[in-house]
């Protein structure tokens, strides 16, 4: 049985590593801040700063830790409400803690690629506001999403193919 301490360790540090990003670039913003954009990049929405960094530290705390919450309370779940694949045979009584520690560990990787999303928005916004008029970058938009979309394709193939199988 493989332990969650090094998804969450890495987890911890990019969180950290997220909150000094936040704290660092703040001042690169300005004192209103365009954060919402439409499909041409132009900006469409505004907010103060304070607003902005309050908005990106909450958003960076609650999404990156829904999934792993969720995945660590499926501990306390009857089994019949764990949807996954092979259900009765992952969580007969023999294997049932070895599927949770599973899932709260890939939960957690999860969690990690979460917390570098919401980095990578908060970096749109930052590069965005640097330019006069404030502009959405394309490109970067593309890379952030982009990751994104690819680390949760991989992230869930991981997981269905973990669960879809029964070892003979």
């Amino acid at each position: 049985m493989r332990s969650a301490r090094l998804p969450l360790i890495i987890f911890v540090l990019l969180y950290s590593a997220f909150v000094i990003f936040v704290l660092v670039t703040v001042g690169q913003l300005p004192d209103r801040v365009a954060s919402h954009f439409d499909a041409s990049g132009a900006a469409n929405g505004w907010m103060s700063r304070d607003s902005h960094v309050r908005y990106m530290v909450t958003f960076g705390s609650f999404f990156p830790l829904a999934v792993p919450v969720v995945c660590y309370c499926v501990r306390f779940l009857p089994v019949g409400l764990v949807n996954i694949p092979r259900r009765e045979y992952w969580l007969a009584p023999e294997r049932k803690s070895e599927t949770i520690n599973y899932l709260f560990r890939h939960a957690v990787w999860f969690g990690c690629l979460s917390v570098c999303f919401v980095a990578g928005s908060h970096w749109l916004v930052v590069d965005a506001n640097l330019h006069s008029p404030p502009q959405l970058s394309t490109r970067l938009l593309v890379a952030v999403a982009g990751g994104f979309i690819a680390g949760l394709a991989w992230w869930i193939v991981v997981l269905l193919r973990r669960f879809m199988r029964v070892p003979q």
